[in-house]
């Protein structure tokens, strides 16, 4: 897994340096999805997949995931909020500590996760804003 969102780390940061000045953030952000975009479906660790990612208004990149061994209805909903924590935890330490999430830092972006089970049923979702992957 972390090969993967590493390759897709170093995907974001390279089109994001690489733009233009003149491009806003969230047509640099559509440009990072265009080209991540590109490599998904992409199989990570813990059965999980990346299906897709997304440039929404305002600075916001979606990305869309499925648990590929779950099915919704053999999750309680405790484990599915035990997922989200750590899964949000996890993300929260990436965006703060990693090189090549620095262009998101550096422009605020808000970041969305959205998670499917194996059927497409949405299984779970959160959000990290620029306030909680900016403090210490």
């Amino acid at each position: 897994m972390k090969n993967a969102v590493k390759l897709s780390l170093m995907c974001i940061a390279f089109v994001l340096i690489s733009c233009k000045k003149e491009k806003t953030i969230d047509e640099e952000l559509k440009e990072v999805a265009t080209n991540m975009n590109k490599l998904t479906p992409q199989i990570l660790n813990d059965g999980i997949r990346l299906d897709s990612v997304s440039a929404l208004p305002n600075k916001v990149f979606k990305y869309n995931y499925t648990l590929t061994d779950d099915v919704k209805e053999s999750v309680t909903p405790a484990e599915i909020e035990t997922f989200k924590s750590q899964a949000k935890e996890g993300a929260i330490r990436t965006v703060k500590t990693s090189q090549d999430m620095e262009e998101f830092r550096n422009n605020d972006v808000t970041l969305q996760y959205f998670y499917s089970d194996k059927n497409g049923k949405p299984t779970a979702d959160f959000t990290i804003t620029p306030a909680e992957y900016k403090t210490k």
